[in-house]
């Protein structure tokens, strides 16, 4: 090519615009043809321009309205509420029955506030789930197994709470039934793609009644541990005293501890921290440390109901009916219920330092997709090291 060539032809940035220009109307004509689709500039929140949600971005038109829940839904609302009458009947009855025998006292008044709280907080934590919060359906979950599990150590005479004549039974009975299926309507499919769906609208609580909570939580987490610390001494104290005056004395104040403080304390601090880890970014089972202070904490509350609380009204029986402070059947039961609440204070003191640490990263549940994939190592062709 000559010089008068070079100089009079097209520069190299118009050329290449004439060259792309026809490619760039050629796409345009092929995004539009039927059957594609026509690529949109996407701004920098992962909408186009008309609001739509762009395909990669994982974000939503913000006007787009929630999906209605399932029938599901409203069906395991329904058997929630029943169960949840059920079980408060048959708390009114046994109160009733301690009124009628003239055992009522400070106990009967726990047993009151727990009643009503209950009623509270299973109502509450039934319209967060119609509202499409997973950590309301996690509450739900989590209390309603806790009732079935303590309604059936009563029916069989194991534990829990006691069931006093038939009709407090037949209501047990009334309150497992629609337990059980409202559990399993929890989770049929069309609930959980409905709980997919509008779980980025309400995953988390607000950072006002996160405080809140988180104070609660601790303030609660704090009276537990010292709860169960001085039940530990107290227990202690009993098994190894020659005095049965001070033994029956010990004895008394911790079945007035446990009816009163223990179960009540426990319980609230178990529901204070599921809001805490549900409902916000931590999750309740994402993150190890989170999940393993879930665990523990429920098994410390059945530890109490079911062995705790069970050798503290077998001591206080055998001190009624006059056994030795030595040498009988008191020395077993005091031992054991020393052991029984060292177990149970070694756990909430090594929750409390998991909570300072954090220690352990995620749970599979809490890995992202590409965290849970394993990288493939390329392979080395022959000859290279």
């Amino acid at each position: 090519m000559s010089t008068t060539d070079r100089t009079t032809g097209p520069t190299a940035p118009e050329a290449r615009g004439d060259r792309q220009r026809p490619r760039t109307e050629a796409t345009a004509a092929k995004s539009t043809a039927p059957g594609t689709t026509t690529r949109l500039d996407t701004a920098a929140d992962g909408t186009a321009p008309d609001g739509a949600l762009r395909p990669g971005t994982g974000r939503k038109d913000a006007a787009a309205p929630a999906p209605r829940p399932p029938a599901a839904v409203g069906w395991a609302y329904v058997m929630v509420i029943v169960a949840t009458l059920a079980a408060i009947a048959s708390n009114v009855f046994e109160i009733k029955h301690q009124f009628d025998t003239g055992v009522a006292g400070a106990a009967t008044t726990g047993d009151l506030a727990l009643t009503i709280a209950f009623c509270a907080l299973f109502g509450f934590f039934a319209e967060m789930l119609r509202a499409g919060r997973q950590w309301g359906r996690v509450l739900l979950t989590i209390f309603t197994s806790l009732g079935l599990l303590f309604t059936g150590l009563g029916l069989a005479r194991l534990g829990g709470r006691p069931l006093v004549g038939p009709l407090q039974e037949s209501l047990a009975i009334a309150s497992l039934v629609p337990s059980v299926i409202g559990l399993v309507l929890l989770y049929v499919p069309s609930v959980n793609h409905w709980m997919a769906a509008v779980r980025t609208r309400g995953r988390t609580i607000s950072p006002r009644l996160r405080k809140a909570v988180l104070t609660i939580h601790v303030a609660i987490s704090v009276g537990w541990l010292g709860l169960v610390t001085g039940m530990f001494a107290m227990s202690v104290a009993g098994a190894t005293t020659h005095d049965a005056a001070q033994q029956a004395a010990m004895y008394r104040t911790m079945s007035l501890l446990d009816e009163i403080f223990l179960g009540m304390t426990s319980m609230f601090a178990l529901i204070s921290g599921i809001v805490v880890s549900a409902g916000t970014k931590w999750g309740l089972l994402r993150r190890t440390w989170v999940a393993t202070k879930f665990f523990l904490t429920m098994g410390v509350m059945v530890l109490g109901f079911s062995v705790i609380h069970q050798l503290i009204l077998e001591a206080n029986t055998l001190v009624d009916e006059g056994a030795p402070a030595r040498g009988g059947e008191l020395d077993g039961v005091g031992w054991a219920m020393s052991g029984a609440a060292l177990v149970a204070l070694l756990s909430l003191i090594f929750m409390t330092a998991v909570s300072t640490y954090k220690p352990w990263g995620t749970t599979r549940w809490g890995r992202t997709p590409a965290a849970r994939t394993r990288p493939v190592r390329p392979s080395v062709p022959e000859g290279q090291s």
